[in-house]
């Protein structure tokens, strides 16, 4: 792994300008170093980065989820804070690791590329359940169009799914989506014909 591009957000600016500038003297790239104010605002701007690196004395779960939501990057904590509460909510707000020590560079290369391997395979792991969830639906709508096309059209199921399988090509999208849109045209036409 090449040169690691930092996001540093801190609630202390003095300790701010210090960590950076040690993390620069470390061989670290340092693209941004934003200090939060006293009311734990920032304003988040697009930044091309690998990591957020959060060195807060007393972590705030809104100021955690703001960071994670806003930069969407493996985000390591650095505090003094080892109250468990603390901690649980921290990891909740979306933290990948929560460091209870001060920032020591020569450490730092690791728990960083540690962390980033970690953000991975959770962001692979929802990406994976997502597309689960999504087969599945798509799987009930598929058996609630077959049905529909069996009892309008008196089908056999085979030539029902063949015939949603077809239109899907023609119109070129997923047989979920041609379902989708046989169901929704059938709930229309029965909504119409109630009124």
């Amino acid at each position: 792994m090449g040169k690691l591009k930092i996001v540093l957000i801190d609630d202390d600016e003095e300790r701010a300008r210090f960590v950076s500038d040690r993390l620069t003297s470390h061989d670290f790239e340092v693209v941004a170093s934003i200090a939060i104010d006293h009311r734990g605002l920032f304003n988040p701007e697009p930044l091309q980065a690998d990591v957020i690196l959060l060195d807060m004395d007393h972590p705030h779960r809104d100021i955690i989820e703001n960071c994670v939501a806003s930069y969407d990057l493996p985000t390591v904590l650095f505090t003094k804070s080892s109250d468990k509460e603390t901690i649980k909510q921290a990891i909740e707000a979306g933290v990948t690791a929560y460091i209870v020590d001060g920032i020591e560079p020569e450490r730092l290369q690791t728990i960083l590329e540690i962390s980033i391997e970690q953000y991975k395979k959770h962001k692979q792991l929802e990406q994976d359940l997502q597309d689960t969830k999504a087969k599945l639906a798509d799987r009930k709508d598929i058996e609630k169009a077959k049905v529909l096309l069996m009892r309008l059209h008196g089908l056999r199921e085979d030539d029902a799914f063949q015939l949603l399988r077809k239109n899907a090509m023609s119109h070129r999208v997923t047989m979920g989506e041609m379902a989708r849109r046989l169901l929704d045209a059938q709930q229309l036409l029965n909504s119409h014909l109630r009124d």
